[in-house]
């Protein structure tokens, strides 16, 4: 299937989804921080999406070099999916998805700086633990593309409503004093996460390998705070006009 023609089956499936269940979606993340919306893409457009994120960690691999130095984390960043990738810089430009996104949020997902906007990272059971944190940005859509089963680790924990610590001085305390919630997910889920104020890990796992694909999107918080620090945004206001109007 030609890449265009998947985003245009993205198009229309999106233009289908059923309202209720992105009410339900929505109260879902104001409450927990998290959304699966496996529904908001059919399986042939994950499909796609996967095989692209499984030959991007393969070419990386293969320019990187053999073992041991191709064993530890990978972050392939939005630049390299942009030249080595189709679908996912497309659907990442989907006004439709945005809009569904925005629907969910209860406010305008908006894209973010183009050298953050999309990544693929492959974790082993071997490298280094995930850290707790909190991401920069609002909103993660997150495919899982591999993951181990549950019993072997790997599923992700989240604390909402928490406050961004940017230097992470005090996360003990806000995990003794929060509920901490899990998550288990397999191949092929898909979930926004508020992560700015979602601190979030990935449990440890004993075996395997875990491989996503994270599409990351700003709110109008996050433009105008690079506004304010001088960065580059574009047309900030019109542009959440325009998902703001689509939306409703």
């Amino acid at each position: 299937m030609q890449q265009h023609s998947t985003v245009e089956v993205a198009r229309k499936h999106l233009g289908a989804v059923d309202p209720s269940a992105l009410r339900h979606a929505r109260d879902r993340l104001a409450e927990t921080g998290i959304a699966r919306l496996g529904f908001l893409l059919p399986y042939r457009v994950k499909r796609t999406l996967a095989a692209e994120a499984l030959a991007l960690v393969d070419h990386h691999l293969d320019w990187e070099g053999p073992e041991p130095a191709a064993r530890r984390t990978l972050d392939i960043g939005s630049r390299e999916v942009a030249a080595r990738s189709q679908c996912i810089p497309q659907l990442y430009d989907c006004e439709p998805l945005r809009h569904k996104l925005t629907e969910v949020a209860n406010e305008p997902v908006l894209p973010c700086s183009t050298p953050r906007r999309f990544t693929v990272r492959r974790r082993h059971h071997d490298d280094t633990a995930g850290r707790w944190h909190w991401d920069d940005y609002a909103f993660a859509l997150v495919l899982v593309v591999e993951c181990p089963p549950l019993e072997e680790g790997g599923f992700v924990q989240t604390v909402a409503h928490t406050e961004h610590e940017r230097r992470y001085r005090d996360i003990h305390r806000t995990l003794t004093r929060n509920p901490i919630h899990s998550w288990e997910l397999q191949a092929g889920d898909l979930y926004l996460m508020r992560t700015d104020t979602t601190l979030h890990r990935v449990h440890p796992f004993t075996h395997g390998r875990r491989t996503v694909v994270g599409l990351h999107f700003a709110s109008v918080d996050d433009l105008e705070r690079e506004q304010s620090n001088g960065n580059e945004t574009g047309s900030l206001r019109s542009e959440v006009r325009v998902i703001t109007n689509q939306a409703q």
